[in-house]
């Protein structure tokens, strides 16, 4: 079996497990069970993501094992939230490793509220990139809301220049910080608010 027919196989599994668990009542054995074996399936697939590692080299590992746990507890908590019919459980836990708990990781770790975490988004075996599609989804901007979302008193600031200066074009918060007369703080911390903000908004673009 090559590495995709083990992928495809391994993603029904999940799926199977996802939809196991969501049909039995909370805090029954069958749910705690299906919950177990999914949680583990994921930990042991070699599949999840690893964001950033060279930005936080000393400390990268506390970091991502705090992630992780607070992503499988979530998991076991929000199963209900998994819709089957958007993407695959592995594209789904992945995203909410990259967009949501690694960052929150970082700033426990760190103690940083300025701290900057680079969107990766990349899920591994998809195509196109997740973090493809999240870019596509920010860039196209269908409803406006990105470039709507800016700090107060600089509309130029918005969360879809920010984006694209610091991801597409990939400028430092120095230059950025530099060109706007705004704080790297102040930026940083804005485009973290954001990042959170439209995570949902984000996934059910790319998912849609």
């Amino acid at each position: 079996m090559d590495s995709r027919d083990h992928y495809l196989e391994q993603d029904e599994y999940l799926k199977q497990l996802a939809l196991t668990a969501q049909q039995h009542p909370r805090r029954s054995r069958s749910r705690r069970l299906a919950l177990t074996r999914l949680t583990q399936e994921l930990l042991n697939s070699g599949r999840l993501c690893h964001p950033r590692p060279s930005q936080f080299p000393d400390r990268y590992q506390e970091i991502y094992e705090i992630a992780v746990q607070n992503l499988m507890l979530y998991i076991c908590t929000n199963i209900d939230r998994y819709n089957p019919d958007k993407a695959p459980v592995m594209r789904w836990v992945n995203f909410l490793l990259e967009i949501r708990f690694f960052p929150e990781a970082v700033r426990e770790v760190m103690g940083k509220k300025n701290q900057t975490i680079q969107p990766n988004w990349d899920g591994g075996n998809t195509s196109p990139s997740l973090s493809d599609l999240v870019r596509e989804s920010i860039e196209e901007d269908s409803n406006g809301i990105f470039a709507s979302k800016s700090i107060r008193g600089y509309p130029q600031a918005n969360f879809k220049e920010l984006f694209r200066r610091r991801i597409v074009e990939e400028e430092s918060w120095e230059k950025i910080s530099t060109d706007l007369g705004i704080k790297i703080s102040t930026l940083s911390d804005f485009y973290q608010r954001c990042i959170k903000q439209f995570s949902v908004e984000i996934k059910n673009q790319i998912q849609g």
